[in-house]
Formats: structure tokens, C-alpha cells, sequence
């Protein structure tokens, strides 16, 4: 399997969600908004990486915050347990991957 990753999930009380997959053990759980949100912030930052440097979601379905470094190599995803580079390349894919799914 390829990270990073989209895919449907579902949640038992939240009903359709996306799962964003950085790895294996590294994913947040989004609503289908703040799904798309993130997909605007992604690409805003991939556009102009100037403008901002820090991207933050808290998701209203999962444990755990989203909350990424703007550089100009990309964005820095910072979790409890790692910190996970994606490339604009990457950063773009997942911005159309989360605005579709």
C-alpha cells in the first residue's frame, strides 16, 4: 500500500467519514467537511507556502489533532508518536483526494 492515502470509512455515529493515511499506524478520521476543509488548507499552503506557517485541525471524530508545519519543502505532520514530511506532490494529492472521496 501507498502513503500517503484516502479513503471512506464509517462511523457509527458520524456516518461517512474520510480516512486520511500517512502510514500504517498514522491517520485521522474527518468528517466529509472537515474533510474538505483540510483540502482547502492544503491547497492554499501547496499554492502560496508563505502565507502560513502552520496548518491545525482538531476532528470532531478521532483522538487525535492534525497539526502540520508549513515549509518550503512541504508540510511537516506532527503526531504523538512521529513526525511525518509530505511534499508538495503529496500535499496536492491528498488536497484532491480529500476534496472527492
Amino acid at each position: 500500500m501507498s502513503y500517503p492515502l484516502v479513503k471512506r470509512v464509517s462511523h457509527r455515529m458520524l456516518g461517512e467519514m474520510l480516512r486520511m493515511m500517512l502510514s500504517e499506524q498514522v491517520y485521522f478520521d474527518l468528517t466529509l467537511e472537515e474533510g474538505r476543509t483540510l483540502s482547502r488548507a492544503f491547497t492554499a499552503v501547496a499554492f502560496d507556502w508563505r502565507r502560513t506557517d502552520s496548518i491545525y485541525l482538531s476532528p470532531i471524530g478521532a483522538d487525535v489533532e492534525f497539526s502540520a508545519a508549513v515549509a518550503q519543502d512541504g508540510v511537516h505532520v506532527k503526531t504523538a508518536d512521529e513526525e511525518r514530511h509530505l511534499n508538495w506532490d503529496e500535499v496536492t494529492e491528498l488536497a484532491e483526494r480529500l476534496a472527492v472521496e
